[in-house]
């Protein structure tokens, strides 16, 4: 846990210097909303995917991890009005039935435990919406590291065995999209690839759904 402070720390460091720079340039597009709004906040649920079945049978619902605390709470600092800077932290459980590393879940219910969820993620985000010429979509790219952590948990296929507890750095990359209802408001839907660092196991998925909104 202590690795997921010191990530959260350093992706917070890291967003006020970069929007340190951001207040000393001039904006010369005046119309454009994105770039007159240095800071956007984000919140709503996420799904997890770590079923290491990788693009097979995406839509089996065991797959996918939305349980207890689903949500997720995101700050973003925007640079150029192309690029920015975002940190994430998302929460989730793994109950009874989903889909492990290719093992079931033996949840708390039927006398297991619950395994819990917890990322930080720093990203660097590049829009796509100069290239639509639209205020509503921007549609954008990502890279950025991040940390994951997997709580303890047993598997129906070997109850007895408790698999410790880990925690891995991770690569991540991915896409998304916003659309702007208002100047303030806005929707957002994001697809994350997460890849562990220096271990063989736990790459996984998240996406998110959630509402942005803009500070002016």
């Amino acid at each position: 846990m202590k690795k997921v402070v010191y990530t959260l720390l350093v992706s917070i460091l890291c967003i006020n210097l970069l929007s340190a720079q951001k207040s000393d340039q001039k904006l010369d597009n005046k119309n454009n909303a994105s770039e007159n709004n240095r800071w956007i906040l984000g919140f709503g649920v996420n799904a997890v995917d770590n079923s290491n079945a990788k693009f097979e049978d995406l839509t089996n619902t065991d797959r996918w991890a939305f349980a207890k605390a689903p949500f997720y709470l995101n700050v973003e600092a925007n640079i150029d009005g192309q690029f920015s800077v975002a940190t994430n932290l998302s929460f989730n459980y793994f109950t009874e039935g989903k889909i492990f590393e290719g093992a079931t879940i033996l949840g708390e219910d039927e006398g297991g435990n619950d395994t819990g969820y917890l990322a930080v993620d720093l990203a660097i985000k590049y829009s796509l919406g100069k290239l639509l010429n639209s205020k509503s979509l921007d549609p954008y790219v990502f890279v950025g590291p991040g940390i994951s952590h997997f709580g303890d948990y047993k598997t129906q296929e070997n109850p007895t065995e408790l698999v410790e507890a880990i925690n891995i750095f991770t690569f991540n990359t991915g896409f998304g999209m916003n659309y702007w209802f208002s100047t303030t408001w806005g929707v957002n839907l994001n697809v994350n690839a997460k890849w562990g660092v220096a271990t063989e196991y736990n790459n996984h998925f998240q996406s998110s759904l959630g509402f942005l909104y803009r500070i002016k």
